[in-house]
């Protein structure tokens, strides 16, 4: 379901709950046929096409969920004006892929039951006949837990790995099959053929004319375009290479050859740089970007700092090595790459660090853990007394997943502020904010200091940049680009043992999941 719905809290209590509630349905009628008919040839009929289903079922899901989520957002968009409309959709949506992945399982589970029963015809030694089914059952379970996760989908994606399983499945079934042995053994050859040649044939093929390169890694499925821009100014058109995954809204990276500035939200993150040289007056010497992506934030900022050392995070090692070829991992002087959770590196890593950039949101899939009270403790800790925290965040209506976690930034930095990406050229799904905290008093609501931040030597990024913070996007009375966040204990301050941030975000993004307007 992630390329469809997304990995938050909610689509994976709807995995699990269809699963736990198709195993109870498959246990109870698995019961009551193996009582009215304990024949091992119907369980081998029933699991032989369960395997079948199993084998087909990433090439029967695809197209189903994007006609499913389709036909609702086109539904969500025509009735946008009901607030609640929605909601009511994407469960409907949701219920109709869970159950297309529940029917194997469903299936399945029949087996135990059915075992048992045709066991006990030949044995009076019920309760030992039963241990040994659901322990090698359970041991099944594991196994079918890691072999995916840690080989089977690294090296050859989900597809395949559905084809190993189901094949396996269908080997075991067929010598439990008496009565048309010969027929049932020629079909499966043809399933095992014709899903082989579906699966080679996915694994090496491209959609789309932009499209460069397509990857499926242990976390998300990876595809990275590269695209020529348009030339306000005549010329050759530069090429600019997007990077995306999954579901959610935006790119996770975006790097426009022969530039640097892309001319898009990513640009606020060089602005952080120049806030602790104007502030400190010198350079940052060290500098660490958590969620490092295709490196473009790291670029952005070496074009203007060549000589920081930048540790880039990023938890996904199969993203960056899709990302490596096409992003400009190696125009950067000092990075280092680390392949570990963000959080996790924080806690420990015993480097000091003067700017820390957090970029690992991606509307709506926000992880909740970094962006708690706690979370934000272990970033100030890791900063130097001057150091600065840096973090774009998504939002749009009522803005309540900004609020949230503007106000824990505040609950834990003194000193916290904002700046709103605005491009009139650009049109957005949502409004990008860059948040600033520090332990010191930075002053950026004060107009000398961002005249300060703002004057920088090179005559394209101050363009960038008077565009970036251009008056029409300031609110009445607004004297600098950036406005100061105070604590409010009054408001949503998330913390790792009660945050509803995920909830939060589905909620505030929902019309965008359906295409409505909610």
């Amino acid at each position: 379901m992630a390329p469809f719905f997304g990995t938050s809290i909610t689509i994976w209590t709807t995995i699990i709950g269809s699963t736990m509630i198709a195993l109870t349905a498959g246990y109870y009628l698995g019961g009551i046929i193996a009582e009215r008919a304990p024949r091992a040839s119907l369980l081998g009929t029933i699991l032989f096409f369960a395997a079948v289903f199993v084998i087909f079922l990433p090439y029967i899901t695809q197209p189903v969920m994007e006609i499913t989520l389709g036909r609702f957002a086109e539904q969500a968009a025509a009735s946008s004006g009901d607030p609640g409309a929605g909601s009511y959709k994407i469960i409907i949506a949701l219920a109709i892929c869970a159950v297309l992945i529940s029917v194997p399982v469903v299936v399945l589970a029949m087996t135990s039951p059915f075992i048992i029963r045709l066991d006990s015809l030949t044995s009076t030694a019920v309760g030992r006949i039963a241990g040994k089914v659901f322990a090698f059952s359970t041991l099944g379970s594991i196994l079918g837990t890691f072999l995916p996760a840690l080989v089977l989908i690294p090296l050859v994606g989900t597809r395949i790995s559905f084809l190993v399983f189901g094949g396996l499945l269908l080997c075991v079934t067929l010598w439990s099959i008496k009565q048309a042995r010969f027929f049932f053994w020629g079909m499966a050859l043809l399933v095992l053929l014709f899903a082989l040649m579906l699966g080679i044939q996915g694994a090496g093929t491209k959609h789309g004319p932009y499209l460069v390169e397509s990857k499926e890694t242990n976390y998300q499925l990876v595809r990275i375009y590269r695209a020529p821009m348009e030339n306000k100014t005549g010329g050759n058109r530069p090429y600019a290479t997007f990077l995306l995954t999954e579901a959610g809204f935006g790119m996770q990276s975006m790097w426009v050859e022969s530039q640097s500035y892309t001319e898009s939200w990513q640009d606020l993150f060089a602005i952080v740089p120049r806030i602790y040289e104007v502030l400190n007056e010198r350079s940052p010497g060290r500098l660490l970007v958590l969620g490092l992506g295709g490196a473009c934030a790291p670029y952005l900022i070496s074009r203007s700092y060549p000589d920081v050392v930048i540790d880039g995070v990023e938890i996904d090692r199969g993203l960056i090595s899709a990302a490596k070829p096409h992003f400009p991992f190696s125009l950067v002087k000092h990075l280092n790459i680390h392949i570990s959770d963000g959080r996790f590196f924080l806690k420990t890593t015993r480097t000091q660090y003067d700017v820390i950039i957090v970029d690992m949101f991606r509307p709506p899939h926000i992880p909740y853990h970094v962006a708690t009270a706690e979370f934000f403790a272990q970033v100030k800790h890791r900063l130097t007394p001057n150091g600065i925290l840096a973090m774009n965040v998504g939002s749009r209506g009522e803005k309540r997943v900004f609020d949230g976690i503007a106000n824990t930034v505040a609950a834990v930095f003194p000193h916290v502020y904002f700046a709103q990406y605005f491009s009139p050229q650009e049109s957005s799904l949502f409004t990008n904010r860059l948040i600033v905290a520090s332990a010191q008093n930075l002053r950026l609501e004060k107009s000398e200091v961002e005249e300060r931040i703002f004057s920088v030597p090179d005559g394209a990024w101050r363009k960038v940049l008077d565009t970036m913070r251009d008056r029409r996007g300031f609110d009445a009375g607004q004297e600098s680009y950036f406005r100061k966040v105070p604590f409010d204990p009054g408001k949503t301050c998330f913390r790792d043992d009660s945050s509803s941030l995920e909830i939060t975000a589905e909620r505030e993004f929902l019309g965008l999941i359906l295409g409505g307007n909610l």
